[in-house]
Parts: C-alpha cells; structure tokens; sequence
C-alpha cells in the first residue's frame, strides 16, 4: 500500500457504492473509498438514501500507531475507511515494514490476492486472524510513493503544457513520505519515464495497469473497483493496481458469504449502474472483465484531461433513479479527451473512446489488447516526434491534404503543358498547312474532352473512398474502426503516387502517337518528322508531369496521411516494413528522373543543325536547362523529407 498517509478527515470522495450479490443478499450498503479524494474534484453521492440494511458495521478495536498487534508494530495510518484501516507496520519476526490492512473478521480478500503476482498488483504476503479482538489482518507490501489521484490534482495546478513525465515524477517525489528501497531495475523505469512527454506517460503507466489488470482477469479475478485512488505509484514512477476488496472471483462467488457487488459511481460502466440498480432487474453477471475496462478508460481520460468525463452528482431524485439517469447519461454518449484537451493524439483518443463506449461488445473484449493498444501508442508518439517538423508546405498539407494533393499533383501538369505549347509552335505548329492549322485546335480539344474526365473519373474511384475514410478519423466513429479499415485506407493512399503515375501516363503519352495520327486523318498529308516530334514533346512533357506529380503525390502520402493512418500504432514498425519495402529505392530513381528528363530534353533539342537556333530555340533549351536544375533542387529537398519520414516510420538511421 501507499506509503502517503492519508489525512485523518478527508474531504468527499467519490460516491463508492458496495452491494451484496442478488443472488446472495438483497440489500446495500454505501462504502466511502478508502483514501479521500482532493478537494478540487469532489464526487458527492446521487442524492437519495440508499437501503442500508444489513450493513456491516464500522470496525471496532482498532489499534493505534505505538501499538502491537500480534507480529505487527504499529508506526502510522496509511488509510482509513468505514470498514478497514491500512497501517504502516513493522513486522517484527522478519523486520520489515508492511501495509496492514485490518478489518472486521470476514470476507475473502486474502484469498483472491493470493492468486495475483504481478509487478503491477500490491503483493499480498499472509493473512491472520486476531482472535482477541476478532479483526483479520492482511499484511502487504508496502509502497513507499502516493496514488494516482493525488498525482492527478497536483498536475491540476500547473499549466498542462508543462506536464511530461518529468513533472509526474517530481509530483510522486513532493507527495511522498517515504524513502524507497533501492531498486536498480525499477531506477530504468523511472530514467525512461523522464524521457516521456505527458501523453508517452500517460501509455506507458495505462500500458502496465492493464497488463496487470489482464493477469487477474486471466485468474478469474475482477476488480471492478477501478480508479485513481485505487492505483498506487511508487518513488520510481511505477504504478501499482490496488484494493481489490469488493473484487469478485466468479469461481468462488457462490460460497463467499456477504460477497459483495459495487465499485465507485463516478467509474462505473453503465451496465454495472444497472446491475447496482435494483429496479433495473439487471443481472450481476452483467458486470464482467469489459466493465473493469469502462472503469479503466474513466481513469485514462481523468489523467489525461484533469477531469472525469460524467458528472456523478443527480439532484432531486431517488437512488435507483439516480442511478438510472447516470446509466442512460453514459450511454447517450462516447466522451472525448480531445474535447477538453485537444492536443491529446487520436490515436490515444480512440483508445479512451473504445473503453467508454456504453455498448461492451464495442469495446476492448481484454485487458491485453488494451494494454497492447497503449504500447502501440506510445511507439506511434515516438514516430511522431521523429518525423520531420511541418514546415510552409507541410502545415496546409496536414490541415487540407486532398485540396493540397490536388494542387501539387496539378501543378506539374501545367509545367508540363507549358514545355508541350512551347515546343508544339516552334517545333510543329508552325509548319502546318492551313487545313492542318485549323484541324489541330479540335484535335486538342476532343483529346483533352476524353482524357481529362477519364482521368478525373480513375482519380475519384481511388480518392473518394480514401476520403471519406479520412472523414471518420475526427468523429466518434473513428474508435470503431478496425485495423482492417485503416489498413485499406493506408493500401489506398500508398497508391497515390501510382495513381499519379499512370494518369500522367495516360494523360500525356498517347498524345504523341494519337496527334499525327488524327493529323493525318482529317487533313493530310502529315510529313513523316511531324510524328517525331509529337512524340518527343508528348514524351518530355509527359515525363516531366509524371515524375514531380509523384513526388508531390508521395510526400501527401506518406507524410501528411500515412502516419495518421493507424488505429492506436500496434505493429506499426513491422507493418511499415511490409507496406513501404523498396520506397527507399524508388526515392533515389524518381529524384534521378527529376533531373535528368528536363536536361536530357535540352541536350536532344541542342542536336538539330544551327540553321534552328533562333531566339526561340535558344529560350526553349534554356528553360529545359533551368528547369532540370531547379527540378533537381526540388526533387533533393522533397527526397530528403520523404526519407527522413520513411525512416522514422521504420525506425532505421538513413545512411
């Protein structure tokens, strides 16, 4: 147990509510949480008396600090409760301190944690029964740091762009009370928590609660009493699940005497509101391993946010109503972080979401695969903070990534339509004889009236379902979706480049045969160099469209969209791996492209014969030149950044 004593008149805590099993005792009773809760997040019960018949009553004999209680020396008061109180002990046969928790003579806590041995769960060391007194004394380890709560409402004082993991541990250090033993492995753990940014934190402290809350589901074992007051936190930043004495062993139930069925209204699961409800006539087995995780995601979205995400408080109502309303409150809708915090990343949003939503088969079916959805978002952090900072170019993008596709993709149409008008007047146009002159304007445009809505109706058969998938992601929605959807939707955007690609293809290269051809159908006869030189300007221009339109496409792709295509990060190196093998080597060839096509365009031009070097000529061979050059230097730059994220996303050093 916590090694932060607890003050002696805490102020109000969340509503925490225990009621027998139905099947077992038809009453309830009301159970203040253990440790008080700070007064900056107060959480008063629905308001309405709650039947208290049959309510054990407060423990009586207790012992007090200086005092011996059998093999325990009593130093101090850990926790105090209606039902229990938690002591720092000395254990005098093997001398060392432990958490006593003592209680009145019943129940099967003992028995439940002895089951449990994880890094992450209080270990339980014995249990014995004082007979003198008739108290059971359940002796623990004991956790010299605070609990998450208090962790939480010391973080509330400061400004929350200054919480990181760093600020988490010098809040553990002002809260705690006593020294730790020293612990090498757990010295890493506290150096890698001070490396993490807050919401790196905030995935791996949820990643190994999680992983311990698995280890008790996989023993039977629910807690269904999950939140921060309930979660201990050691000098070394290392969370601990804690309380499990309302927990419930499904295998044991129906011998367990006054087992008890409850948890705190302000964490409850909607379905667990109901099966507290005696008017709902909702089962116990109602409440099973997803409603510790609704609990869970109460305590995510507290640590992230400073807050809960439901009012627990209902005035004016009695307490199966009030607990009705609180019910349909959690299920009329899915809270989002992001609502209060919006710096929160999707990717952990969608997780929270996932927890909370009311329906449980919507919702994480384990604790591992909660746990696994965290460690995916701290790695999906981590790439993120490797990828190239957003610059002039990439801040549009990632605001509005189909408008900007478009535009980039676009623009080197237009230089390359630049170059082909060019070119056609000198080199073509200029020759024709005045059928052929005034053939050629409606060959251009019953070319262009098939070719661009060809293009125009492959563009949106690709964009439009990547678009409408991307829609999704800034909706409620996006926490449903699979990772088969978000695969697709990363298949589809990796194509855009291809996409780019074969529409240039498409788009430019055919002109060069198709021109003469049609030339020479509707107004012959077409002199044999005339399809030369279509196709050489056909060519070029295609080439130059073809090759920065990809750049442009690519850099959308994998910089603005592809990170953010990912349910919570979980594989994300070894899927990376797979999707973009061989990117690396297309980035050098298309930059080679870039400016190679516009040069060797200028050194074809520079072979005709020196009765055509006009002005005209000149000017032509000059811009190709030029535009080789700057094509090169655009082409050096968009490569760089593209491997500077594709090496993020992989987790390799470029060389």
């Amino acid at each position: 147990m916590s090694g932060d004593p607890a003050p002696q008149t805490p102020p109000a805590p969340p509503a925490t509510v225990s009621l027998p099993a139905p099947d077992l005792l038809p009453t309830s009773h009301v159970e203040p949480a253990d440790s008080g809760t700070a007064p900056t997040r107060p959480s008063p019960p629905p308001t309405g008396a709650l039947p208290t018949a049959d309510q054990p009553p407060p423990v009586a004999n207790l012992p007090a600090p200086g005092q011996c209680l059998g093999d325990f020396e009593i130093l101090a008061v850990l926790g105090d409760g209606s039902f229990a109180r938690v002591f720092l002990a000395r254990q005098v046969s093997l001398g060392r301190q432990v958490a006593l928790k003592v209680s009145a003579n019943r129940g099967t806590e003992a028995r439940t944690l002895a089951q449990l041995e994880h890094d992450h769960i209080v270990t339980v060391f014995s249990e014995t029964v004082d007979g003198q007194r008739n108290l059971r004394l359940l002796c623990m380890q004991f956790v010299a740091g605070t609990t998450l709560d208090r962790v939480i409402d010391e973080l509330a004082g400061q400004n929350p762009a200054t919480w990181n993991g760093r600020a988490v541990l010098d809040a553990i250090d002002r809260l705690s009370r006593h020294s730790a033993v020293f612990d090498p492995a757990a010295l890493r753990d506290r150096e890698a928590l001070a490396g993490c940014d807050f919401f790196e934190a905030v995935c791996w402290t949820g990643s190994r609660l999680a992983e311990a809350l698995a280890h008790a589901h996989s023993q039977g074992v629910l807690h269904r009493d999950i939140k921060p007051a309930n979660i201990l936190v050691n000098r070394y930043g290392r969370p601990l699940l804690a309380d499990f004495n309302i927990a419930l062993d499904p295998q044991r139930v129906c011998g367990a005497e006054g087992a008890l069925f409850g948890g705190t209204l302000a964490y409850m699961a909607p379905e667990h509101l109901d099966a507290f409800n005696p008017r709902s006539g909702v089962p116990a087995e109602a409440v099973d391993e997803r409603s510790d995780i609704y609990s869970f995601g109460v305590v995510l979205f507290e640590l992230l946010a400073g807050q809960r995400p439901f009012d627990p408080t209902v005035r004016d109502a009695s307490a199966p109503q009030a607990l009705a309303v609180m019910a349909a409150e959690r299920r009329a809708h899915v809270p989002s972080p992001r609502a209060s915090r919006p710096d929160v990343p999707e990717s952990l949003d969608r997780v929270v979401r996932r927890c909370l939503d009311p329906e449980p088969a919507r919702r994480y079916q384990s604790a591992a695969e909660l746990a696994g959805a965290l460690d995916g978002c701290r790695e999906l952090r981590r790439v993120e903070k490797e990828l190239p900072p957003p610059g002039p170019l990439t801040r549009p993008a990632l605001a509005h990534p189909f408008w900007w596709l478009l535009a980039m993709a676009f623009l080197p149409h237009l230089l390359g339509s630049a170059v082909n008008v060019t070119y056609n007047s000198w080199r073509i146009v200029g020759d024709f004889a005045p059928e052929q002159r005034a053939a050629f304007p409606w060959i251009v445009l019953g070319y262009n009236a098939v070719a661009y809505p060809l293009a125009a109706a492959l563009l949106a058969w690709q964009l439009v379902p990547l678009y409408r998938g991307w829609r999704r992601l800034g909706t409620a929605a996006s926490a449903r979706m699979s990772h088969e959807e978000m695969a697709d939707l990363r298949a589809r955007a990796l194509r855009l480049p291809w996409l780019a690609f074969w529409l240039s293809c498409l788009g430019w290269l055919p002109g060069g045969v198709l021109f003469p051809l049609l030339l020479r159908l509707v107004a012959p006869p077409v002199r044999p160099e005339v399809f030369g030189h279509f196709l050489v300007s056909f060519t070029l221009s295609g080439l130059v469209a073809l090759t920065y339109s990809w750049f442009a496409a690519e850099y959308v792709a994998l910089r603005v969209m592809y990170p953010r295509l990912w349910v919570d990060g979980q594989g994300l190196r070894h899927g990376a791996r797979e999707e973009l093998r061989g990117l690396d080597a297309r980035l050098r060839l298309f930059q080679l492209f870039a400016g190679l096509i516009p040069l060797a365009g200028a050194v074809l031009l520079m072979g005709v014969g020196p009765e055509q070097l006009t002005l005209a000529f000149r000017l032509l061979v000059t811009g190709l030149i030029g535009l080789g050059m700057a094509g090169f230097g655009v082409a050096l730059l968009a490569s760089g950044l593209l491997g500077r994220t594709l090496h993020a996303l992989l987790g390799t050093e470029r060389r």
